[in-house]
């Protein structure tokens, strides 16, 4: 593990509750006077300082923070407000690109240090990955006056099970107990959150990657619907048809205001041109959103086996928050159709030769002197990037054939059919009047960091298929097991591009509920 050496830096003058704080308290305390950027600023690094050695959940910090910060507190003093995000410190992953700064995507052959890098990989050197421009939203963070803290740990190239261990950086822990898993590979942006290092994070997710983290740290994670929000700059997983960006945060209410900046169209990446416009998320939220609402239910055999009994139990309670809401519960949506044949007799390829060329177009957008291919990678480093580097992206996906070469009329294929099926799923769904559904986010528990991560992958409810059907989900904490595990709920859209309303529920049942709670630390253990 790679301890990042931090400056001094001032210690903050201010009271800042960075652990359960939300957008609107630290604007607030901006309005009323209490504290500036540059104080929340130093309360960040401070807590960095303090919590980074233990967690891992960085890869760099940014060490202009305090000069960004200072420029936010000219910028208020001369009159100017950017809307909620002005001065709200932010933690985005490593492998979104920020102008200027060195992008891993956590792998040590993209990092030129003076060390054997991973000797069991024959990694000896590696290059600097250095974009010229910012990822469209990391340019719509600046734009709205965040404050960008740093790019957080991830596995190499975001692919290792239900952890974050990272050629170049380590294992970054789950701050609820350091043998939990802490979640796919956001995990270092959802630490970062649960300990207050910023307010809210960026993530990525292409088969669970924003879900799990958000829900094993206790937060709201929302996977958008694929191409509500722009994923051009980010370093690809399945960028043709799983792939997206999305935020994490304490409250489902700074997840809307974060999808108020990140989401719309952008001619950067064409992928948004399925989105005409964008919903206004904010002031879709409502208290009061499942009265009246049809809510599907788990379904045994369905989506996956049958739960866990501690996991069954809980969830029979979340359910009867539901109805106490109001809602009108829907035991059976899919089990009367032929939904799950069709499902399992679909092919569904890892297509090696798709993701690489995705690679290649991730290094030709660079920029400047980077390599603008992996031939080039590979000329000026000595080793390849290819199959062997991202053969755990084989083990994400459930599938009924897996073609490891398949070619581009492949890809079309496999895409066309989970445009099909997503058009089979919407008809249910609305054939039925269903308003949403909402599930358990796995069938079992939060494993140990310790276990067979990567198959645990396979126990989430909502994973592979609804990433290739691009539909929205967003993951709401729902509180503890008895052995301290954060579990959470799952509540997806009956359609693509029904994320405002799917975060309308959220809002209800977080509101009704509350079960959020902030992690203890090993140096902040209550006295007795």
């Amino acid at each position: 593990m790679r301890h990042l050496r931090l400056p001094a830096f001032p210690l903050p003058t201010a009271e800042i509750d960075l652990i359960s704080g939300t957008i609107s308290d630290l604007q607030a305390g901006y309005q009323e006077g209490r504290f500036s950027a540059s104080d929340v600023a130093a309360a960040c690094l401070a807590r960095i300082a303090q919590l980074e050695p233990y967690l891992n959940a960085f890869i760099s910090v940014n060490m202009a923070l305090m000069d960004d910060a200072a420029q936010i507190d000219a910028e208020r003093r001369a009159g100017v407000r950017k809307g909620p995000l002005h001065g709200v410190p932010i933690v985005i992953k490593d492998n979104m690109n920020v102008a200027g700064v060195r992008t891993t995507a956590g792998y040590a052959g993209f990092a030129s240090d003076d060390r054997v890098l991973d000797p069991a990989r024959g990694i000896f050197n590696g290059i600097d990955l250095v974009p010229e421009r910012d990822a469209s939203v990391v340019a719509r963070l600046k734009q709205a006056g965040a404050l960008i803290v740093g790019k957080s740990n991830l596995p190499d190239f975001g692919l290792d099970g239900l952890r974050s261990d990272s050629s170049y950086n380590g294992d970054t822990l789950n701050p609820y107990d350091a043998r939990f898993a802490p979640g796919a590979s956001s995990t270092g942006s959802a630490a970062a959150v649960a300990v207050g290092f910023g307010i809210a994070s960026l993530g990525t997710d292409t088969a669970g990657s924003i879900l799990f983290p958000a829900s094993a740290q206790s937060l709201v994670g929302l996977k958008p619907s694929f191409g509500m929000v722009p994923i051009d700059g980010v370093f690809p997983g399945l960028s043709s048809h799983h792939d997206v960006a999305g935020p994490i945060a304490r409250t489902v209410a700074d997840v809307a205001i974060l999808m108020d900046i990140l989401a719309g169209p952008t001619p950067a990446d064409p992928r948004t041109a399925r989105h005409a416009g964008k919903p206004d998320f904010a002031a879709a939220l409502n208290a009061d959103a499942f009265r009246g609402a049809r809510i599907g239910l788990f379904e045994p055999g369905q989506w996956a086996p049958d739960l866990h009994p501690a996991i069954a139990e809980h969830y029979r309670r979340m359910t009867g928050v539901l109805s106490g809401l109001g809602a009108e519960l829907v035991p059976v949506v899919f089990a009367d159709t032929d939904w799950r044949a069709r499902w399992e007799s679909r092919t569904s390829f890892v297509v090696t030769n798709s993701y690489l060329a995705g690679v290649d177009a991730y290094l030709g957008a660079l920029g400047g002197s980077n390599p603008s291919s992996r031939a080039a990678f590979r000329e000026r480093a000595g080793f390849e990037i290819g199959v062997a580097t991202t053969a755990p992206l084989h083990g994400l996906l459930s599938s009924a054939a897996i073609n490891v070469g398949a070619d581009d009329d492949a890809m079309i294929a496999v895409i066309a059919q989970a445009d099909a099926l997503r058009t089979q799923y919407e008809a249910i769904l609305r054939d039925k009047g269903i308003d949403a559904l909402f599930f358990p986010r796995s069938v079992n528990p939060l494993p140990d960091i310790g276990g067979d991560t990567l198959a645990y992958l396979g126990d989430q409810i909502v994973g592979t298929e609804i990433n290739e059907m691009g539909l929205p989900v967003v993951t709401v904490p729902a509180g503890f097991l008895k052995d301290r595990r954060p579990i959470a709920v799952d509540i997806v859209g009956p359609a693509i591009d029904t994320d405002a309303a799917i975060l309308a529920f959220a809002y209800a049942f977080e509101q009704a509920t509350r079960l959020r709670r902030a992690p203890v630390l090993p140096d902040e253990q209550p006295t007795s």
